[in-house]
């Protein structure tokens, strides 16, 4: 029988070996015997625990959906007195931190949206994860535009964060610094915009 507490124990360590296994072999090679050999754990555990792969998918997904929330939180509170630039810039600042943008990081978020358009659980994840920032861009934007418009920038932000995962994935890593001057440029074009 497995200790009680034992996913807490190990899942740190299970998420880090998953990521690692996408890394070398992609979603679909990240099967439970290699992940669970890299976290030096049965595989039984891994299909006790989370059900099988899809289950540590998700759950590694999770995490990284939490750690990005997190940052996030934690830039908008550094930018709470700001203008709505600053706010802005702070989600884009989160949406491609250091963090998030590791390459092996980089590599499980393009599984796990390649992934979402054929499991339901990755779908509704994602879902969950693309409305919410969108619900931050809308707030901040709120401040100088109807909702409408306010709606219309944040989905063209969010389109610019996810344009420039996709070419730094192809690239072999994001460029933080010129990511975040690219989405930049078009924020403070709508902003001087009367």
């Amino acid at each position: 029988m497995p200790k009680v507490g034992m996913p807490e124990i190990r899942k740190p360590q299970l998420i880090e070996a998953t990521i690692s296994a996408i890394d070398e072999l992609g979603f679909p090679g990240a099967t439970v015997s290699v992940i669970s050999k890299k976290a030096g754990v049965s595989p039984a555990i891994i299909n006790h625990y989370f059900g099988g792969k899809d289950g540590l998918l998700e759950e590694t997904m999770r995490s990284l959906i939490k750690e990005f929330f997190e940052v996030l939180h934690s830039e908008l509170y550094l930018a709470r007195e700001g203008n709505t630039y600053e706010k802005a810039m702070a989600i884009v600042r989160a949406s491609i931190s250091q963090s998030q943008t590791r390459p092996q990081v980089v590599k499980t978020w393009m599984g796990f949206w390649a992934s979402a358009m054929h499991k339901p659980a990755l779908f509704r994840l994602q879902n969950v994860y693309s409305r919410r920032l969108q619900s931050c861009l809308v707030v901040v934007f709120r401040e100088r535009f109807d909702k409408e418009r306010a709606r219309e920038i944040a989905y063209t932000v969010a389109a610019m964060i996810d344009g420039m995962w996709l070419r730094g994935s192809l690239a072999g890593g994001i460029d933080n610094q010129h990511a975040a001057n690219m989405i930049n440029e078009y924020i403070s074009i709508m902003l001087e915009r009367p």
